[in-house]
């Protein structure tokens, strides 16, 4: 009896890291920022926070036009996505499709995020972001300087994000 309900466990185990990890189609009902979105599958409503990069936050200097960039982008439309896990807040963590493309790439291009390199490896993101800077497209507009990283930006309190993430005014 003892191994039926092991073999039955582990198909059950085995079955859900297939669904977990499996490419899924969505359709994208709300951007909440530039890396976190809100998407309906069947009936349900989860919320997707995309993998490999970290853009600013909405009250963040270019935080409202990351949010509306990547709003243009996939608002209304249907994605894939590959889960990876759940995260402490229970956002589901997955790369995301739009058209075939990754979309951690086409932010990180056109410099709405930074490359998350603290949670990822992914070399050519890092490449992107090089040539987004050198361009000073979207956040990088001002130079590098001038751009402060969410990662920053969260742990700094109002007087500091003032001070410190003020993006291009002096």
């Amino acid at each position: 009896m003892n191994r039926i309900n092991i073999f039955i466990t582990l198909g059950l185990l085995q079955l859900f890291w297939v669904q977990l990890n499996a490419q899924n189609n969505a359709t994208v009902i709300r951007v909440v920022d530039g890396d976190t979105y809100q998407v309906l599958k069947g009936k349900r409503i989860f919320t997707i926070r995309l993998l490999n990069v970290d853009a600013p936050e909405t009250k963040q200097p270019f935080g409202e036009a990351a949010k509306d960039s990547v709003s243009k982008i996939i608002l209304g439309k249907s994605i894939e996505f590959e889960n990876i896990k759940l995260d402490k807040y229970n956002r589901t963590l997955a790369t995301v499709y739009i058209n075939k493309k990754r979309l951690d790439s086409i932010l990180i291009a056109k410099g709405w995020a930074w490359f998350y390199e603290e949670y990822s490896n992914k070399i050519e993101l890092k490449t992107l972001q090089n040539v987004a800077m050198n361009k000073r497209l979207g956040l990088w507009k001002c130079g590098f300087s001038k751009a402060c990283p969410p990662s920053v930006y969260r742990k700094l309190n109002a007087k500091n994000r003032a001070k410190y993430c003020k993006g291009c005014n002096n």
